[in-house]
């Protein structure tokens, strides 16, 4: 047992307790949530080295910065523009501002800006989305209170933002079903982004509750843009596969999707069917105007605030998104009719 002396530090009380030096002010300062086994470690790591806190210094050294670092794959996207736009109002009523770095989806950007991110002194994370494993998350909400979107992550300190995607692709799919579509094809978005996976595994256990087997042929893979659902939608047209609908994993991709189809002399309805998902602005003002499911889009940019200022504050509070609703346009056509 080291003996009680003025030189002991903050980083021997770490080395003791198994943490980090950062993980020992916030539980001394009480400015974020430190799970209760690792306050216990703290609390008998002082207790061994008779550590006595400078408060003084601590509130020289350890003040919050009052920024948020923020990780977006594509700041320009109307998905996440909508996001950051309500996400910085919340945020600067509180009187913090946003430190923003891209992904673009792939992997080393999206690493190297989380990294960016961590080593710029922000109070707190808030990931939009992307390909980062929890494991990796994990090793930085050690130091950093975390906000996710897109995810399903449980851990102290952390807190996932999320809607329920594979219920959004099964009433999307649903809504073709409803009216009378047993050929219905199914564009996904990015492989590496679960909200993808999910929505895809929605399609597929609504066709399987009606007794239609999934066609491989009807499925392709694009990645969320609206150039992936004009092409993936010439390869279903070239490809020769009937299909009188379409689902399209997001409102961009459906955006494409309508024009290929027209492009070849399809018309929307008429012809084929359209859904996609998120409900942009734009959508109720395409042509045709877009059947989507709406997700809560400008609400999550404000729950993420609020969440993070619940982590640092300490509150377990969880704040909670409203449910996604179908929206019924004009893209979509009963063949009962």
């Amino acid at each position: 047992m080291r003996t009680k002396t003025n030189k002991t530090t903050v980083y021997d009380v770490a080395r003791l307790a198994g943490v980090s030096p950062s993980t020992v002010s916030r539980f001394l300062n009480r400015t974020t949530y430190v799970s209760d086994d690792k306050s216990q470690n703290i609390e008998q790591a002082i207790k061994d080295t008779g550590y006595k806190p400078n408060f003084q210094m601590q509130e020289n050294t350890n003040r919050r910065s009052l920024t948020i670092g923020v990780l977006v794959q594509h700041p320009d996207s109307p998905y996440t523009s909508r996001i950051l736009n309500d996400m910085e109002k919340t945020l600067i009523a509180q009187g913090y501002s946003l430190v923003i770095a891209t992904g673009h989806w792939q992997k080393k950007l999206e690493m190297h800006a989380l990294e960016y991110l961590a080593k710029s002194n922000v109070d707190g994370m808030i990931i939009v989305t992307g390909s980062i494993t929890q494991e990796e998350i994990a090793k930085y909400a050690q130091d950093i209170p975390i906000v996710m979107v897109g995810y399903d992550f449980v851990e102290n300190n952390v807190r996932s933002i999320n809607i329920d995607n594979v219920l959004g692709g099964y009433m999307a799919t649903l809504h073709l079903l409803q009216q009378g579509h047993v050929n219905i094809a199914h564009i996904k978005g990015l492989s590496s982004q679960p909200d993808s996976g999910n929505r895809f595994e929605g399609y597929k256990k609504a066709l399987q509750e009606a007794g239609i087997k999934v066609m491989p042929k009807l499925v392709k893979q694009g990645d969320f843009s609206s150039e992936s659902g004009y092409e993936k939608t010439v390869e279903l047209i070239e490809s020769k596969v009937h299909f009188s609908a379409l689902f399209a994993a997001n409102d961009q991709t459906a955006y494409g999707a309508i024009k290929a189809l027209s492009d070849h002399g399809y018309k929307v309805p008429e012809d084929v069917s359209v859904i996609g998902f998120d409900d942009l602005p734009t959508s109720k003002y395409f042509t045709p105007a877009l059947t989507t499911l709406r997700q809560p889009i400008e609400e999550i940019g404000e729950v993420c605030a609020q969440s993070i200022l619940n982590l640092l504050s300490g509150e377990r509070h969880e704040a909670r998104l409203p449910p996604i609703d179908l929206i019924v346009r004009e893209s979509t056509k009963s063949l009962y009719r």
